[in-house]
């Protein structure tokens, strides 16, 4: 294995991380390698892909042990909470375990669609928590018009529990809480849009080594992206858009942003084409 970056070391302007893909969903199916291809040669190291259900869980865990690029996030989203039982819960941990999934998630609430009621959410939600706990791994937060009861149930969680809240649309509140606890947010295509004005307020304010970048791919595309397919290779044109809203240059937004996520979630990014050295947690100051 090659050394382990410094952690003073300039990771360069080139080195991203996608920190939330969907990258086994059919949309990629005619074109699988070449999008991860493409994100290679767009600067984005690392993809994290997330199994959000008991089938996805599968295609992920496949896709992270063909791809050194892809690392797997295995969780049960709260659309889909209602397939909770204690034996998807056991199902869920034996998935972890082989795959060697790097968090658990995308899990939380979401009230925004019609889907499981909200007591079976906050159950499975719950569950899904203490199983992080037991098996001392970062989780991956799912929440939507649901932030009352989200942050209920997360000041309740260990202090010791590292959360990373996916595609960060909340209140300043909120964001207080998870500065306060030292927890970090994903910054994709949403804060982008016109309309997320208040969003990008927050995310102006909120220290840079708390950030993350993600595309949610195939989803949110940013604003004024001509494809209506998202894809990792599209995490430079958020890093833009971040640096932009800053004040500072894209490679500043790399470099802090790519640290952030290996803080966040343990990762061990292997080099680009270019470099000859791997990231991991370890070499962290």
């Amino acid at each position: 294995m090659p050394p382990l970056i410094d952690g003073a070391m300039d990771l360069g302007a080139a080195t991203f991380v996608d920190t939330h893909a969907h990258l086994d969903d059919p949309a990629f199916d005619p074109d699988r390698e070449l999008v991860i291809n493409r994100a290679v040669q767009a600067g984005v190291a690392m993809v994290v892909n997330i199994g959000y259900r008991p089938s996805r869980w599968i295609t992920t865990s496949a896709l992270a042990a063909t791809s050194a690029r892809v690392t797997a996030v295995l969780g049960l989203h709260p659309q889909h909470a209602d397939e909770f039982t204690p034996g998807t819960c056991d199902e869920l941990e034996r998935s972890i375990t082989m795959a060697g999934a790097c968090a658990v998630g995308e899990i939380g609430l979401d009230y925004f669609r019609n889907g499981p009621q909200p007591a079976v959410q906050r159950h499975a939600f719950e569950q899904q928590l203490l199983l992080a706990e037991r098996l001392s791994l970062p989780v991956v937060i799912h929440q939507r018009a649901a932030e009352a009861d989200c942050l209920a149930i997360l000041r309740g969680a260990p202090p010791s529990l590292r959360i990373v809240l996916h595609s960060f649309e909340g209140s300043e509140t909120l964001a207080e809480w998870a500065l306060d606890h030292r927890h970090f947010f994903g910054v994709g295509g949403l804060m982008t849009r016109p309309g997320s004005k208040q969003l990008r307020a927050i995310l102006a304010g909120l220290p840079l080594e708390r950030l993350i970048l993600e595309t949610d791919s195939p989803y949110l595309m940013p604003a004024r992206t001509k494809e209506r397919r998202n894809v990792p290779a599209n995490i430079p044109v958020i890093a833009r858009h971040l640096a932009d809203l800053r004040g500072t240059d894209v490679g500043t937004i790399a470099s802090a942003t790519t640290l952030s996520a290996v803080a966040a979630l343990g990762l061990a990014i292997p080099p680009l084409p270019h470099q000859s050295q791997v990231m991991d947690r370890a070499a962290l100051p």
